[in-house]
């Protein structure tokens, strides 16, 4: 009788997790459905007091429009996210590799990790102001450029780190049997390491992407709006004091979640590839 009751308190519990785990997944899902619809319908089916649903591809064409900046934010983004993503897979490869396959003195070692976990912390908000000050005097505000080196210096300790777990899971024997097979650290880590942490590199690229994709401070500071601006700050251009654009809105927000969605499915595989690596023995 005890196992009985246990078995179904257990079961009773597996149902709650999973009604939750069901609300859960709908809560999420339920408002980009939402908003996907709402990019298809005329603002009128959307302000209006009746529920009509119709199918309309206004927003779009007002979107792309030739005269709309939409299309030139949306190839600054892009541009923005493949320049991070680029930097902080260089540099946080071998910044996670120099910590977890070289020595490096405590004194270095200690305020270097003390400050990569710092980082993170301070509100960017606060920083505005002197990092303002110093992208203008090297000329670096309202163009992407200025955007790709914030994005990296605020990313980068996190890819840094975790590359450092990714490398500190490879048996330390394969550099050591290419050292002593003639080839230099450079080469062995390229040649060696860097292959085996392709789940790492993922993950890096997909985080950093994601996060590079949705900034938003530095885009509308940095910036002087229109052409110049990244896709999320010109949605919120779209919300202006006497209108609020509701279509062209959602139309904005299906298009900027496209890439965001077309980068974790490419990168999926290569994620749970390291998820899973070492779970079975050969």
């Amino acid at each position: 009788m005890p196992k009985t009751q246990s078995r179904s308190s257990l079961g009773v519990i597996g149902t709650i997790a999973e009604l939750v785990l069901v609300a859960a997944i709908a809560a999420t899902i339920v408002p980009i459905l939402w908003m996907v619809a709402l990019s298809f319908q005329p603002l009128k089916n959307i302000i209006g007091a009746d529920i009509n649903l119709g199918f309309s591809l206004s927003n779009y064409t007002d979107l792309l429009a030739p005269g709309n900046p939409l299309l030139a934010q949306l190839g600054n983004s892009l541009m923005i996210v493949v320049g991070t993503v680029l930097l902080c897979l260089v540099f946080g490869s071998l910044a996670g590799y120099a910590l977890s396959q070289l020595v490096i003195p405590r004194m270095v070692l200690l305020p270097l990790l003390a400050l990569t976990a710092f980082i993170p912390l301070i509100p960017p908000m606060v920083l505005v102001p002197g990092l303002y000050a110093t992208m203008s005097s090297f000329g670096l505000i309202g163009g992407t450029l200025g955007l790709v080196i914030l994005n990296t210096v605020f990313q980068l300790p996190f890819a840094a780190l975790l590359m450092k777990v990714y490398f500190d899971g490879l048996p330390p024997a394969l550099r050591e049997a290419a050292l002593i097979d003639g080839a230099s650290e450079a080469t062995a880590f390229r040649s060696v390491m860097l292959p085996l942490v392709k789940p790492g590199l993922a993950s890096v690229a997909t985080f950093t992407g994601i996060m590079a994709w949705n900034e938003f401070l530095f885009g509308l500071t940095m910036t002087s709006g229109g052409v110049t601006a990244p896709l999320t700050v010109g949605i919120a251009s779209l919300v202006q004091p006497f209108e609020v654009a509701w279509g062209q809105m959602a139309a904005a927000g299906t298009l900027a979640a496209i890439p965001i969605i077309i980068i974790t499915i490419i990168a999926n595989r290569y994620i749970v590839a390291g998820l899973t690596a070492g779970a079975v023995k050969g």
